[in-house]
């Protein structure tokens, strides 16, 4: 039987800068790659879907990394930090990614290493601009903007949705204290903006329309060539998507594995969950990728046939 995992109700306090706390929800499955050497820029730009050229102010915009067939083996969020960039990535098999990525080094002078026990992370939920304010911390409104404090990186992922990763203490050491909140918690709100982690049980099955990731603003279409760049490029033009992710809620007894069939009133596949969390007791919201005209329909998941999916929206929609 499938364990159960319950989003646990966070207690509110006083919004005023003095006393706001966020929840800081551990985040225990971020990876992290360390990439050195003269040629790291250009090496990065050259692999992954957006631009990663040198910019001020500092970014760490979502970028896909592809296969020639134009689907997705690893999301990336690249930022450079000093002489060296950081790649971070959620739920992958970082090791792995390491020895693929350095068959494309060649003689370039580029450096992979894995770091991801150096650090450590954590998402801060909720009316998060006053606990910034109150530690003079700059972040901007952006999505995918940095801001650097006492040796940690505030990453913005969404309006209520920051990432706080730091090689040094803690981050709820920030907070004085232990995790406020729960890893479920920050799947909720990510799953809400639509962001898909792609673990190895789904890497390099879809492309980057499919994941949405044009609208996630994760592919750069004026950038020069990176694996994958044509079949991306005439997706684009051609407007020839026919799947995308979507995102459901529905009252489940259990929550849906990635792979599970999405199934339309005449019991045929039309999609499959690539992330899933459980709020509540009976509550499930999922993002799945389903077939664009059968999104609207009557879905159910295949594991519980007989309670209907009910579709929310999504950033972009």
């Amino acid at each position: 039987m499938l364990l159960k995992r319950h989003i646990m109700m966070m207690p509110t306090t006083s919004a005023s800068p003095e006393n706001f706390e966020p929840a800081l929800c551990p985040l225990t499955d971020m990876g992290v790659i360390e990439v050195t050497g003269d040629d790291a820029e250009g090496f990065l730009n050259g692999q992954l879907s957006h631009d990663v050229r040198s910019r001020l102010p500092l970014r760490a915009t979502l970028s896909a990394w592809l296969d020639a067939r134009g689907r997705v083996l690893a999301l990336f969020r690249a930022i450079r930090t000093g002489d060296h960039w950081l790649l971070l990535t959620r739920g992958a098999e970082v090791e792995a990614l390491i020895r693929r990525l350095r068959m494309f080094v060649l003689r370039a002078d580029v450096q992979l290493c894995n770091q991801s026990s150096r650090w450590q992370a954590a998402a801060a939920l909720g009316g998060i601009e006053p606990w910034l304010e109150s530690r003079s911390i700059a972040l901007g409104a952006g999505t995918g903007d940095v801001a650097t404090a006492n040796g940690a990186l505030f990453i913005r992922v969404g309006p209520q949705l920051v990432y706080l990763v730091s090689a040094g203490e803690a981050p709820w050491d920030w907070t004085g204290g232990n995790p406020s909140g729960t890893e479920e918690s920050a799947a909720l709100e990510e799953i809400r903006l639509g962001l898909v982690n792609l673990s190895p049980q789904i890497a390099g099955r879809y492309t980057a329309h499919m994941l949405n990731l044009d609208r996630l603003g994760a592919v750069a279409f004026d950038k020069g060539c990176y694996p994958g760049q044509e079949v991306v490029a005439r997706t684009e033009n051609l407007g020839t998507v026919k799947r995308r992710v979507f995102r459901y809620s529905g009252e489940l007894e259990h929550e849906p594995t990635v792979g599970t069939a999405l199934l339309d009133s005449g019991g045929s596949q039309v999609g499959e969950v690539v992330r899933a969390v459980r709020v509540g007791e009976s509550r499930v919201e999922l993002l799945a990728v389903v077939r664009i005209d059968s999104a609207t329909g009557n879905l159910t998941c295949a594991i519980e046939p007989g309670s209907a999916l009910t579709r929310e929206s999504l950033p972009g929609e």
